[in-house]
């Protein structure tokens, strides 16, 4: 069993495209973390959901979630205009986690071993061509890879 068996489609986005966007996709495909690619198609980083909510959030809330308590549902408009207004480039943390990324011919252990390392939930499987373009074959999360050593 390889990267390329386990792989699973993988949702991708660019920087300057629409937090709503991106949070559309990760809801739409279920997975923990979309990939950030550049216009060439290179991958950069994982955008995971986490990202995705704290740049939405209210600096106040952000900062203090216990007064999320006791303003409840007044500010959900405008973390809704925030989805619709920020790109996925403002959200991202200034520094990235590393980018997990396998060849299709990584082994489970492999996989394992970079998310460990990283502290990524999912692994993009990329190949490259002769031309040194990417293709993304999909990702594989941590718990399919629980999953296959269960």
């Amino acid at each position: 069993m390889h990267a390329r068996d386990l792989a699973r489609r993988c949702a991708s986005v660019s920087a300057d495209e629409a937090v709503l966007r991106a949070a559309e996709l990760l809801a739409g495909e279920e997975t923990p973390a979309l990939l950030l690619v550049t216009r060439e198609g290179h991958p950069v980083a994982f955008v995971e959901g986490h990202h995705l909510l704290a740049g939405i959030l209210p600096d106040s809330v952000r900062e203090d979630p216990l007064r999320a308590t006791a303003i409840a549902g007044r500010l959900d408009d405008e973390v809704r205009q925030n989805m619709a207004a920020l790109t996925v480039a403002d959200v991202l943390p200034r520094r990235r986690p590393a980018l997990s990324l396998v060849s299709p011919h990584a082994s489970p252990l492999q996989m394992a071993a970079v998310m460990a390392r990283t502290g990524s939930p999912v692994v993009a499987v990329v190949e490259y061509d002769t031309d040194d373009r990417p293709h993304l074959l999909g990702s594989v999360t941590a718990a399919a890879l629980l999953a296959h050593f269960r």
